[in-house]
Parts: C-alpha cells; sequence; structure tokens
C-alpha cells in the first residue's frame, strides 16, 4: 500500500490542489485536503481511508482541511454516510481525529457532520498544525503507544504536556 496518495482536485482557476493521505508516521494518518473536488474524487479518499481503517490498528488521523471552503452538499452528505457505514470499525480502532479548519463554516461543518454520523470518539478542531499534533501525541500517550506520541511531537517540534 502507497504511504501517501494523490488525488488531484482541480479547482475553477485550473490550478491542481491534490488531497493526499499520509501514513509515513503510522499510527498517525495525516490527510491533507484541497479544495473543490468531485464525487469520483472523494470516493478515491474514502477507499485509500478505509484500507488504513482496515489494518484492525488503533490511530490517530489528522485531516488538515484548511484549503476547504464549503464542500458541495452532496460531498459532505456521502462523508457522512461513510462514516455511518464503518462506523463500528472507526469506534474500535480510530484514538481520536484533529482536524484543522481555519473558518468558522468549516469548523461548523465538522461538528455538524459528526453529529449526524453520531461519531462519539474524540474529536478536536483546530485552526493550525501543532495543536492538531500535540492533540495526537497526547492521544497516543493515553493509552500507552509511547513510541509513537514522541515520534509526533519531534516531527511536529511540540512539547510533552
Amino acid at each position: 500500500m502507497a504511504l501517501s496518495f494523490p488525488i488531484s482536485f482541480t479547482l475553477s482557476s485550473d490550478v491542481a490542489s491534490p488531497v493526499t493521505v499520509d501514513g509515513r508516521l503510522w499510527p498517525l494518518l495525516v490527510v491533507k485536503l484541497g479544495r473543490g473536488g468531485t464525487m469520483q474524487e472523494l470516493e478515491a479518499y474514502l477507499a485509500e481511508r478505509a484500507e488504513y481503517l482496515a489494518r484492525c490498528e488503533p490511530h490517530v488521523c489528522i485531516v488538515d482541511a484548511r484549503e476547504v471552503h464549503m464542500p458541495a452538499a452532496c460531498l459532505r452528505q456521502r462523508y457522512s454516510e461513510w462514516l455511518r457505514e464503518n462506523e463500528a470499525a472507526l469506534r474500535r480502532w480510530t484514538l481520536g481525529t484533529a482536524y484543522i479548519a481555519q473558518t468558522p463554516a468549516v469548523q461548523m461543518m465538522v461538528s455538524v457532520m459528526r453529529h449526524v454520523a453520531r461519531m462519539t470518539m474524540p474529536f478536536v478542531v483546530t485552526s493550525t498544525m501543532p495543536p492538531a499534533a500535540a492533540w495526537a501525541a497526547e492521544r497516543f500517550q493515553e493509552v500507552g503507544l509511547l513510541q509513537a506520541a514522541t515520534r509526533i511531537r519531534t516531527q511536529y517540534a511540540v512539547p510533552a504536556s
């Protein structure tokens, strides 16, 4: 399985804004979402995310949505459906998700989508990577995955709490 899975999203200005799923720091999975997107591209991302979920290993996901403004309703609905469809595995294997979003609208959208999908695992919404990485490291430390916590703190230069 590839560690990074680029999907090309085309903006109205014809500038590609890729989506990447990066597992180089596994059990931390870092997803970077671009602006815009199609249903086909969303499905490709969900398939890649499902492959990581199928490992049946505890992990934390950081979803970097700083470039996202407001996805189309059909994309939000499909993502919520996927969350519901994968609810049992997500609850079992995802220690938490940190979302990075800068606009209040996207921050609210994340909370609403999780509520609609009945997702009860821990999550946090931040506006930058350092607090998301620090939160992820704390999640790993709480369950005894100390090497993962140390690796993440080192990679993102965040102090231990």
